[in-house]
């Protein structure tokens, strides 16, 4: 990690030449080009609060980032969230802040009681965060997603696997 990195706090901007991870389904697939995600992998939805999430770079791998997202739980269960059937693309910090929509790409890591099962610590956890009146304009989606198509991630999935039961045994 450079210096840079090593001063930035909660609530800063993430650096224009970085990169954020973007978890989606595999299955959410455009509808003529079943080769790129579907525009909704990059939606907001009604509990978003003008904030999308993602990761940051330079602070983790997209294997990483892939396990946490397995070792955690789906909201109101104690069943994991299946990360078998996602993917990663890498989004360009300054494409993001470049969109007449988004107002900021910053840092935001999220660290949780150790006691709460299900809850995965998240030192890469970051946000895009868009104006306030903005309502998935389509094409801002169109405009990232076609910018993430570009930036498929290749996954190890071997490394993934034995992330996830790293990280799931920690938790018990």
């Amino acid at each position: 990690m450079d210096e840079h990195t090593l001063s930035l706090n909660k609530g800063d901007n993430l650096p224009e030449s970085d990169k954020v991870y973007r978890i989606v389904l595999i299955k959410d697939r455009d509808k003529k080009n079943k080769n790129i995600p579907a525009v909704r992998c990059f939606s907001l939805s009604n509990n978003d609060e003008h904030k999308l999430s993602v990761d940051w770079n330079k602070m983790t791998s997209p294997e990483e980032s892939l396990a946490r997202f397995g070792a955690s739980f789906k909201f109101g269960t104690e069943e994991y969230k299946p990360y078998e059937n996602r993917e990663t693309y890498a989004l360009d910090v300054s494409f993001l802040n470049s969109l007449s929509k988004v107002e900021k790409v910053v840092y935001d890591p999220l660290f949780f009681d150790t006691t709460l099962k299900g809850r995965i610590n998240n030192p890469a956890h970051s946000l895009i965060v868009f104006e306030q009146e903005y309502d998935n304009d389509p094409e801002i989606l169109l405009k990232m997603r076609d910018h993430a198509s570009n930036n498929k991630i290749q996954i190890d999935m071997q490394k993934v696997d034995k992330l996830v039961k790293i990280y799931r045994e920690r938790q018990n």
